[in-house]
């Protein structure tokens, strides 16, 4: 008869290297894409800042005032009849609402109304509705969205403040808010970690969030994300990699 070997279905030591071997390789590339993937959302956010704070600066130059707040925006784009009816100018399609040209881009709808006007203007994409939704900033809707999930960006201002409760006192005038919509309000909602707030903070800032001109917020408002509530020796919580940091980013940066 003739003779017929038999295995006995385990690997070979040479079949579990190779095996190992793969395993390692796919570990290694799930690994280098995720820290691209995280690399590639941080320069989305650095992109996104410069475009949005050029292009209100170069509108404040063209049209004598900040988007939002200017005080004559229905003379260039028509009102808007359903909100702001003003029987002096022709209605727009969409048309938008004059704003009170006190240098705040805060008030009222006026955060919502700048990127309308941004839009209107031809100097950023998107057809922005120029008021609240949902009682605040709804990404794609009123505001722009961000590559980074369910972050938005919108506009706000912030004075100094002396022990407030959520926010570091440092002024920051009128800022850009990265992160995700809280109810009623701006999109200050936790987005980032803050290992990748503090990157996007030491490029164009102090690395610190409670000051210069790039914040986030107290751990009574973003807890998790700076270490204490204490304006000068705060600093990110590095060792920490959970969703915890929104960035407000002041547009004096520009």
């Amino acid at each position: 008869m003739p003779y017929h070997t038999q295995r006995n279905g385990a690997f070979s030591l040479v079949e579990l290297s190779i095996i190992l071997a793969v395993l390692g390789l796919l570990v290694g590339g799930i690994m280098a894409g995720t820290a691209l993937l995280k690399q590639s959302e941080l320069k989305t956010i650095l992109v996104d800042f410069n475009k949005y704070s050029t292009a209100v600066a170069q509108f404040n130059k063209q049209y004598g005032g900040l988007p939002g707040d200017l005080l004559d925006a229905t003379n260039y784009w028509g009102d808007d009849n359903a909100v702001c009816a003003d029987a002096a100018v022709t209605n727009g399609t969409p048309g938008t609402c004059n704003g009170d040209s006190d240098g705040d881009m805060s008030d009222g709808a006026e955060p919502y109304r700048a990127w309308q006007q941004l839009f209107l203007a031809n100097y950023i994409g998107g057809n922005f509705t120029g008021v609240a939704s949902a009682g605040g900033a709804v990404p794609n809707t009123n505001v722009p969205d961000s590559n980074i999930t369910s972050a938005g960006w919108s506009f706000g201002n912030k004075a100094a403040t002396v022990a407030n409760a959520n926010d570091f006192d440092q002024a920051l005038s009128n800022y850009l808010a990265i992160g995700r919509p809280i109810a009623a309000a701006l999109t200050q909602a936790a987005a980032i970690t803050p290992r990748d707030a503090w990157q996007v903070d030491t490029k164009l800032d102090d690395g610190m969030p409670g000051l210069g001109r790039i914040m986030t917020r107290k751990p009574a408002a973003l807890a998790g994300c700076a270490t204490s509530d204490v304006d000068a020796t705060a600093t990110y919580t590095m060792t920490s990699e959970s969703i915890a940091c929104s960035l407000n980013m002041s547009l004096t940066l520009k």
